[in-house]
């Protein structure tokens, strides 16, 4: 859809991105925010809308996400590289749980002193939750 040779405009509520491709005209480059400043004004969009400009090759995830097969996701690591266990699915749900607990517990104790406060937000007040009740629904 977005194609190397132009640029285009993801028009949101309050944000309008400029995406502009690695062989896009010079103009559409250097004045990519200014076309951006002059769409929010023609298009009476709110006052405060964000414009921004993204280059191809560098959109984040957030613009990544509006489009359907735009690039592969990239697969991540979450902790192994760290020390950390993986964590297998499980249909016992309390062990697959307490695995989580363990691997939490491990990276908590890495960073050193650390404090965990949860809260419950309930009639628009914050009340503590004990230790024993993180982790449960309400």
């Amino acid at each position: 859809m977005l194609d190397t040779n132009d640029a285009f405009i993801l028009e949101l509520n309050k944000m309008v991105t400029i995406w502009v491709g690695k062989k896009a005209k010079d103009s559409e480059k250097k004045n990519a925010l200014a076309i951006g400043k002059g769409f929010v004004k023609a298009h009476n969009k709110p006052k405060g809308t964000r414009v921004i400009r993204v280059v191809e090759n560098a959109e984040d995830a957030f613009f990544k996400s509006f489009f359907n097969g735009f690039y592969p996701i990239a697969t991540t690591d979450h902790g192994s590289t760290a020390g950390l266990a993986n964590t297998e699915a499980n249909q016992d749900i309390g062990a697959v749980a307490n695995k989580k607990r363990a691997v939490v517990a491990q990276l908590l104790n890495k960073l050193g002193n650390y404090t965990v406060k949860v809260y419950l937000c309930k009639d628009g007040k914050n009340i503590e939750l004990p230790e024993e009740d993180f982790g449960h629904f309400y």
